[in-house]
């Protein structure tokens, strides 16, 4: 499956791509077991969920480590150093690699309740 992500190149700016993280089929539920696509993203160290109010805007920073934040309300955006901006609704994903460079920036277009989910 391909996940939106945002990552640093080597000049320090930080821009939207996609991370392709492998799928394999699992059953799911008893029989007669219905199939779907499971993608692993490995360990995970810990979940947390942050609230916003609208309005809220973090200037520009990195991820302090690998993390995958998923939108479970509202509606928020993110800009990259590129200047590239992206909305993102419930239940939309996103990848933070942006360890270094220029960071990127994020605000609360309404009320935004995004869970963080912090990669090993």
């Amino acid at each position: 499956m391909r996940f939106p992500m945002i990552h640093a190149d080597e000049r320090g700016d930080t821009h939207f791509g996609v991370q392709d993280i492998s799928e394999r089929e699992l059953a799911v539920g008893p029989p007669p077991n219905p199939a779907g696509q499971m993608s692993d993203f490995g360990a995970v160290t810990t979940l947390c969920v942050i609230s916003f109010p609208a309005g809220t805007e973090a200037p520009a920073h990195n991820a302090p480590q690998p993390y995958i934040v998923i939108v479970l309300a509202g509606e928020g955006e993110v800009v990259t150093s590129d200047g590239d901006a992206r909305r993102f609704h419930p239940g939309d994903l996103l990848v933070c690699n942006d360890l270094t460079g220029k960071g990127h920036v994020t605000r609360a277009i309404t009320d935004l309740t995004l869970a963080f989910v912090n990669r090993a």
